[in-house]
């Protein structure tokens, strides 16, 4: 009777405690698709806020430093982006590590969570292609705003370098006039 009143005491306790991380879970899962709908609607206004400070950048009758701004914006926008979206995409494998402990359908449960682990190296990858394409073209523009700084301190150079020549030739004008006197 004893044995038997155990038994059942400790399936009873092993329930509950399945059912507490199934609603757990449950609760996870909600939160996420919560944060998910939540970060779609974020991430479209910040792809807007991206492609807005790219036209910027690639806005001819804008400085060169203005465009090199709207880059770096469009870059750390991205940035804010992504990071976000791989915390979503890793608590989503968390929760699929997770509902597999507790679920019986072993290969169905690895397929997704190999696509799942896909998705978020896809996700990583299409970043640092992104990034890297921006900051080249960071790099450009940095380069291009050089190289207007450089012919612009060439152009001064010209200009003082004539004028000096001027005064030299006047001086030298003068002190012929001098001798002559």
């Amino acid at each position: 009777g004893e044995a038997l009143k155990g038994t059942f005491s400790g399936i009873t306790e092993e329930i509950g405690k399945e059912v507490n991380a199934m609603v757990a879970l449950k609760k996870r899962t909600q939160e996420l698709r919560d944060a998910d709908n939540e970060f779609m609607i974020q991430k479209a206004a910040t792809r807007q806020e991206i492609e807005k400070a790219r036209l910027n950048a690639e806005d001819e009758t804008k400085s060169a430093a203005e465009r090199l701004e709207a880059l770096k914006k469009a870059l750390a926008l991205e940035e804010q982006t992504t990071n976000r979206e791989l915390e979503l995409a890793r608590e989503r494998m968390e929760i699929q590590k997770q509902e597999m402990l507790l679920s019986e359908n072993m290969a169905e449960d690895e397929e997704k969570l190999a696509q799942l682990k896909t998705a978020l190296i896809e996700t990583e990858t299409a970043s640092v292609k992104m990034r890297r394409r921006v900051i080249t073209e960071v790099n450009a523009l940095e380069r291009e705003i050089l190289a207007e700084e450089k012919e612009r301190a060439k152009e001064k150079q010209d200009i003082i370098d004539e004028q000096q020549k001027l005064v030299d030739e006047e001086f030298k004008a003068k002190i012929k006039a001098n001798d002559e006197w």
